[in-house]
């Protein structure tokens, strides 16, 4: 029974170590990082520490700052992209009123 006991003991002591090992790995390429909250797992942002969600388990916190973190990522390239085409609209603007002042010029030239 002690062995047992003791069995389980060292279990827990690894099983916390790994969680906390994969935990500093998550925070540090992370918007988000998980930790222990009372009896369940926490959300937080790593900028502020505020706090986005709680989980039962360590995978769904997991799971749920991974969601969060694809969430802001399809909220970013768009609009990235939307710059980068008003970008190439205003330069396109811009060539073709310089080429329509071109002809009016020649017009006015060619009219006199």
């Amino acid at each position: 029974m002690q062995v047992a006991i003791q069995q389980s003991q060292v279990k827990l002591a690894a099983l916390r170590q790994e969680v906390i090992t994969a935990t500093e790995a998550f925070q540090s390429k992370s918007r988000f990082f998980v930790t222990q909250s009372g009896n369940g797992w926490a959300v937080v942002s790593a900028s502020n520490n505020r706090v986005y969600g709680r989980n039962t388990s360590y995978a769904q916190a997991v799971r749920y700052a991974q969601s969060l973190e694809r969430a802001i990522d399809a909220k970013t390239l768009p609009v990235v992209a939307a710059v980068k085409v008003r970008q190439v609209g205003e330069s396109a603007t811009r060539w073709v009123s310089l080429l329509a002042l071109a002809l009016v010029l020649l017009a006015g030239a060619a009219s006199s």
